[in-house]
């Protein structure tokens, strides 16, 4: 998971043209997933050796860290949330690049991401957020990863537990529903897992309607947890409290206590667009793909599956080799647009598995052209919105077979 072997490349989008002097010139590294169906590039191959790829700017995750932290105290830490491979972005050099800038701490959802971030040499606290069956408690504590107690089934098998027992943080069910325990249930459990020896090094829970700052619910949730709030600290007064996410952390200060849980704004997005003067987020992922087919096409030319797209008029139709399997999603056909040569261009017709279609008019576009589906000039909000779904989702469906090329070069 975001490991293998580290390359050399020139960032895509660099003029070549005028080049620094041979000692000053510096290269990006790019990490070639082993688990990826790509053929290896050699130490001085370009993207253009690639149908598609998704460049992960590491600085950008550096910066939007810096960022957020500069809305906190000094006291609150800051957990970077790593799950589902650094939401697609790699998770162990973005766990580096975070680390780096302050992160205190990584979220991860299963125990298996746990061990994939001590297998990638990364030392630092890990909270898995999800719960654990009984036969993976022994290997978090072999795995020096802090543990999530998410139901009152999960505390029962922790208390059952033979052996050590890694630190735990309670959830609390103060509204999602979701995971957790209840709030009228956390003292007598403190009260079980002290007994037994078990450490607890933290109390949490989730806020639904973060992203609405004003919204009722986040106050009855907060409500709702200081019940547990003021038991853990009356039992365990270093304990860290940690409600905020993304939302939380950029819009209400009430709710940071001693962690916020950082998510989607580390990679530069924004939990709701009116976050965004809220703070200097930067995308850190911008996906691309290159023309490999270019068609002079007369009016009424069925394009795609289904024939449901017919062009209007005489034009020119471009197949871009990205398509559904590597994370485009299909339900942005005929709305989506995407960049080619600094311009839009609308898809036409239905995304296909392995391709896209769309529709460049009289424009000069040739295959070989690089084209941008996400990133800055096209934001993963606007194909979210285009495909019915939210960023995240964009984000996280980026396929395994698209290599992740990392550069340092901070916001184009």
């Amino acid at each position: 998971m975001g490991g293998g072997t580290t390359i050399k490349r020139k960032r895509a989008g660099i003029d070549t043209r005028r080049r620094a002097p041979a000692k000053t010139r510096q290269r990006d590294s790019v990490t070639a997933r082993p688990r990826e169906a790509i053929t290896p590039l050699a130490p001085s191959a370009e993207t253009t050796t690639l149908r598609a790829w998704a460049e992960v700017d590491l600085a950008a995750i550096a910066r939007n860290i810096r960022a957020v932290h500069r809305l906190l105290s000094r006291s609150c830490r800051l957990m970077a949330v790593v799950k589902a491979d650094a939401y697609g972005h790699g998770v162990v050099p973005v766990c580096r690049a975070a680390l780096a800038a302050d992160a205190a701490w990584l979220g991860v959802a299963t125990l298996g991401e746990g061990v994939a971030l001590r297998l990638g040499e990364i030392s630092a606290p890990v909270l898995v957020l999800g719960g654990l069956t009984a036969g993976e408690v022994a290997d978090a504590t072999a795995h020096g990863l802090s543990i999530s107690i998410t139901s009152q089934e999960m505390a029962e098998i922790v208390l059952r537990h033979v052996g050590a027992v890694p630190p735990v943080h309670l959830k609390v069910d103060t509204g999602m529903t979701r995971l957790g325990v209840f709030p009228e249930d956390v003292p007598v459990l403190l009260d079980r897992l002290t007994a037994k020896g078990i450490p607890v090094e933290g109390c949490y829970t989730q806020l639904a309607c973060a992203d609405e700052p004003d919204h009722v619910m986040t106050q009855e949730q907060l409500l709702r947890f200081r019940p547990a709030l003021e038991a853990i600290r009356a039992r365990v007064p270093r304990a860290l409290i940690h409600v905020a996410n993304s939302a939380g952390a950029l819009t209400s200060p009430h709710t940071h206590f001693d962690m916020v849980r950082v998510g989607l704004a580390m990679y530069g997005l924004y939990p709701a667009p009116q976050m965004a003067s809220l703070g200097s987020l930067h995308p850190a992922m911008r996906l691309y793909s290159r023309v490999v087919r270019t068609a002079r096409v007369g009016p009424g030319t069925a394009v795609s599956y289904g024939a449901a797209h017919r062009t209007k008029t005489s034009t020119t139709i471009a197949t871009i080799a990205c398509g559904y399997a590597d994370g485009y999603p299909r339900l942005a056909g005929e709305r989506g647009e995407v960049l080619i040569r600094g311009q839009r261009h609308r898809i036409a017709g239905r995304v296909c598995m392995d391709h896209l279609m769309v529709d460049v008019g009289d424009h000069p576009v040739a295959a070989g052209d690089v084209a941008q589906l996400f990133g800055d000039a096209i934001s993963a909000d606007e194909v979210a919105a285009w495909a019915q779904t939210i960023s995240y989702e964009i984000l996280c469906g980026v396929g395994l077979r698209v290599p992740r090329i990392y550069v340092h070069n901070g916001v184009s």
